[in-house]
């Protein structure tokens, strides 16, 4: 199920590729007995995709290069049978405030405990992390936040650990997490603590998996998963 899982996101990423900052894409929520209905909300879906075949050197990487994230692809999935919101756009500013806390973010949770040395060229590295920023997705309209709908919602994002010398992918995760203040990425000026929160648990995640892959450390609540192409 998993490995049907992480293929249909993989598909579902593809798909995005060719939109850039798309606001005409909308959803609808599945309903149970749907195969992608899902029993849990907001749960910890940080679940990681380990290379089985990472080369012995790869087990004493320390340094780690947060490469800029990718916001060319970024789609704005609208509620079903919402209007386009063009406000949900981010723009240049925004853009650039964004880049900014996800790096913060990313390299805080990395560091975490000297975990790894956060680098900042790629020239001193030994795995740089690659993110992608897929869709935004608000649960409810504009106008109905205006009158006490809950602002919540959600973000994709594809993450990829890449060996520098080998370009190998060491650890991978296309991933959803969800937020009480998903429209704090329409005021992103604001400099919002609950982005900053969704993008520090990625990073969390992210220093389990290369901890767990290593083999420094376990954590029991988030085991990695190891996927094998099927026969």
């Amino acid at each position: 199920m998993l490995i049907k899982t992480f293929t249909a996101l993989f598909a579902a990423l593809l798909i995005l590729g060719g939109c850039a900052q798309s606001d005409t894409a909308q959803y609808s929520v599945a309903e149970r007995g749907d195969p992608s209905f899902l029993e849990g909300m907001n749960t910890r879906a940080d679940e990681l995709y380990l290379n089985k075949e990472i080369p012995a050197g790869a087990r004493d990487f320390r340094r780690i290069y947060i490469a800029p994230a990718d916001l060319s692809y970024l789609q704005i999935v609208q509620p079903e049978g919402s209007p386009v919101d063009k406000e949900w756009r981010v723009n240049a500013s925004e853009e650039s405030i964004l880049l900014e806390t996800i790096a913060h973010e990313f390299s805080t949770a990395l560091s975490y405990e000297s975990a790894f040395n956060v680098v900042d060229t790629r020239a001193e590295a030994e795995i740089v992390v690659h993110t992608t920023v897929v869709a935004i997705h608000p649960f409810e309209t504009r106008a109905k936040v205006a009158v006490g709908a809950r602002p919540s919602g959600s973000i994709t994002i594809s993450l990829a650990l890449v060996d520098v010398v080998s370009g190998d992918v060491l650890v991978r995760s296309v991933d959803t997490k969800s937020s009480d203040d998903i429209w704090a990425f329409n005021q992103i000026d604001n400099e919002s603590t609950a982005v900053a929160m969704i993008f520090r648990a990625w990073g969390n995640s992210m220093r389990r998996g290369i901890l767990f892959l290593q083999g420094r450390a376990t954590d029991p609540l988030a085991t990695a998963i190891v996927v094998t192409p099927q026969k």
